[in-house]
């Protein structure tokens, strides 16, 4: 361990309570491009943080550098740690004391197919380790348990883990890293993907944990804070643009729940339904993963003209119906699916070029060294990065598509370098190269800052006005201009299906 002395620095004054982390005019660099400027900031025993700013700010990159993940740019700057010892300019202890949770550790286990159930994830925090590799003793699966009890995901225990929802998923690892006992727990946007009840309940959790260690939370916009936050930095294009304390800038219902919706049985649909050809016609569906159902006694319709916002909490089964009409799944016998208004779907690439899907799992599974450019390129062959060279056609296409999504400035760029709302702007730039009949949308707005909803909004607006129909599956009833239908599901079953009001 690199053990900070006098030399080049005076003894620090023992006097003066000494930070956790301290950081002093630190660069990082991210696949060469220098993703923050001259950070220079202090974390004290009782500070608990909110870090803010736009999808592209260096809010992750700052957490990874906090927590070890990164190192400071060689050129100049320090980073230093005191967690009671001696003071430390590696991560070595660092790495060992603090619990990093947010979209690059959930994406990992997609990207790896580590698929343990609940109790397993939570049982690789107590061993501090990547995956479960030892037989638990008594002690430690109680540990498990309460850990389970404490998030309200006791009902998760023996599920496998990538078949829950994206905000199950996410909970589950914040009960991982409780199991690791951290000195500072980092939640990277740990409000993305979580229905309103498990916002609520995660916030009371965020509150409860800091009275024994240190929370540093990160949020694309200001919002609505667990209590115990105190501070607040806000990062600007790898800047710090201001830090101060949280009572003087907290807004009162920043993130207020969207207003409910009204859902009415549209009888004119009904009835055009017997004489207009469907383009996706289900009926009576049943799915079944592993032993587990999924979706019970599904019977719905895709109209032309209707886009459809699919709603419920988190695990009603949102997925896994786009997933069916994605043809990924199929219904038990019993229950058919169809595509009448698809040319030849029993071709699957066909099928796959008029009904596109951009969800949270393909943009985990995306991990091919691409350009935003290749990445969009990738979307004519369904393929993970570019696999051959495209005609004049295509090629005119996609720089069409980088003007409706306005993303010249990062089409040279590597995917793996964008924020997580740049990524996803990047992804259904990808899924229109075809101009598809039909768009699924897994939780578009995850993860997005005001300016990608807005610029995601309008390049969906243009392929709306081609012929695009969107369906829409999302925990919360957002950006529902698009929608003319709505469909609720619960439990895996649609419980309001209709016009959208």
């Amino acid at each position: 361990m690199s053990k900070i002395t006098s030399s080049g620095d005076s003894a620090p004054d023992t006097s003066i309570s000494q930070p956790i982390v301290f950081l002093n005019n630190v660069d990082v660099k991210l696949l060469g491009n220098k993703v923050l400027h001259g950070i220079t900031w202090s974390l004290f025993a009782g500070d608990h943080w909110a870090i803010v700013g736009a999808n592209g700010s260096g809010k992750t990159s700052f957490l990874r550098l906090v927590a070890g993940n990164l190192w400071p740019a060689s050129e100049n700057g320090v980073r230093r740690y005191d967690f009671g010892g001696d003071l430390h300019t590696d991560a070595v202890e660092a790495l060992s004391r603090i619990t990093i949770v947010g979209h690059e550790l959930q994406d990992r286990y997609v990207q790896l197919g580590w698929d343990f159930d609940a109790t397993e994830v939570i049982l690789s925090g107590i061993y501090k380790t990547d995956v479960p590799r030892q037989e638990p003793d008594p002690q430690e699966r109680k540990r498990a348990s309460e850990i389970l009890a404490e998030l309200d995901l006791s009902h998760l225990a023996h599920r496998s883990f990538l078949e829950l929802s994206r905000g199950e998923q996410r909970r589950v690892l914040l009960g991982r890293a409780l199991g690791f006992n951290p000195s500072i727990l980092i939640l990277d946007e740990p409000l993305a993907g979580l229905d309103i009840t498990a916002r609520k309940n995660l916030n009371k959790t965020i509150d409860q944990v800091s009275k024994k260690i240190s929370i540093l939370c990160s949020y694309h916009e200001v919002s609505e804070f667990p209590l115990s936050l105190n501070k607040i930095l806000k990062l600007k294009k790898g800047h710090i643009e201001y830090l101060e304390e949280l009572s003087k800038t907290a807004p009162v219902n920043a993130e207020a729940p969207a207003p409910s919706i009204k859902i009415e049985i549209d009888r004119a649909n009904l009835n055009q339904s017997i004489t207009i050809k469907p383009i996706i016609d289900i009926e009576n569906a049943n799915i079944w993963l592993d032993e587990r159902q999924t979706l019970t006694n599904i019977s719905w319709r895709l109209l032309e003209g209707e886009h459809w916002q699919i709603t419920g909490s988190n695990g009603a089964g949102k997925t896994t119906f786009l997933r069916m009409l994605h043809g990924q799944l199929r219904p038990a016998i019993g229950g058919t699916i169809n595509f009448p208004g698809i040319d030849n779907p029993e071709n699957i690439w066909i099928l796959r070029q008029q009904i596109a899907w951009v969800s949270p799992e393909l943009q985990a599974g995306y991990w091919y060294p691409s350009t935003a450019k290749q990445c969009i390129n990738s979307g004519f062959d369904s393929s993970i990065g570019q696999t051959r060279k495209l005609s004049s056609q295509e090629t005119s296409r996609v720089d069409e598509l980088i003007k409706q999504f306005e993303l010249g400035e990062i089409a040279e760029r590597n995917v793996r370098s964008l924020s997580y709302g740049q990524f996803r702007r990047v992804l259904i730039a990808r899924a229109l190269v075809y101009r598809p009949k039909v768009l699924l949308l897994d939780e578009p707005w995850e993860g997005l800052d005001p300016e990608n909803l807005k610029l995601i909004t309008k390049g969906l607006d243009q392929s709306i006005s081609h012929g695009t129909q969107l369906v829409c599956a999302t925990h919360l009833h957002r950006n529902i201009s698009h929608f003319n239908r709505a469909l609720e599901m619960k439990n895996g079953r649609i419980v309001r299906s209709g016009k959208l009001n």
